[in-house]
């Protein structure tokens, strides 16, 4: 399985970027988390990465910011009547784009090996993959804050603590950093978790912290 870094904040050389946040899942299942900002971002970068975001079975949305959701109309278009699990929100946009809608209301699995956090406060959820490196969450901007989120993860699957939790971590606090390097082995701040929370990460758990960018593949 591999996690490819479709956009971030921080950009690669010959790869479009902006302010966002999309993740290609690549293992049982190939499936988006987030879809970034613009659709000309996604198509650019997939194919200067030498991927196709044709084939996706699902889409997985964290919460409705369009720095998540402003590239689905292209991942729809390329992919008609896939699922698309979202916490509640803009079900008109979704069908426009041709998804199936899936409203995500509680924690739970959602493919084999998949499962949400569910929407916390009813705004936002984060996904966790099984994988033969351990378990592996992914947030968007973690408004809840990304220990709560990662917390939720881990007890709804069973699974005791995190191989790797990856993307935005919304400028966290330093205890919620502690919080989270207790249940995690690694850990990847991206999109919108802030230099501040990266330099903390790096100079307190630095054989925990997994620096990512556009383009980053992570291999697990």
């Amino acid at each position: 399985m591999r996690l490819l870094i479709l956009n971030d904040n921080v950009p690669s050389k010959g790869l479009l970027n902006d302010w966002g946040w999309s993740v290609l899942v690549e293992g049982k299942d190939r499936f988006i988390f987030d879809a970034d900002t613009w659709p000309e971002v996604l198509s650019h970068n997939s194919k200067s990465l030498g991927v196709s975001l044709k084939g996706i079975d699902f889409v997985v949305l964290s919460h409705w910011h369009y720095d998540h959701y402003g590239g689905l109309s292209l991942v729809g278009k390329l992919n008609p009547g896939i699922p698309l699990y979202a916490p509640p929100g803009n079900w008109v946009l979704a069908l426009r784009w041709g998804f199936r809608a899936v409203e995500v209301l509680d924690a739970g699995r959602i493919a084999d090996g998949v499962w949400t956090s569910g929407p916390l406060g009813g705004f936002e959820q984060a996904v966790g993959v099984e994988t033969s490196s351990g378990f592996v969450v992914i947030v968007g901007c973690s408004h809840p804050g990304v220990d709560r989120l990662t917390r939720a993860v881990l007890d709804v699957s069973g699974h005791g603590k995190a191989h790797l939790v990856i993307g935005g971590f919304h400028y966290p606090t330093q205890t919620a950093l502690d919080r989270l390097a207790r249940m995690a082995e690694f850990i990847a701040p991206a999109h919108c978790s802030g230099e501040e929370a990266k330099a903390y990460v790096r100079k307190k758990y630095p054989d925990k912290f997994v620096g990512v960018r556009t383009g980053s593949v992570i291999e697990l």
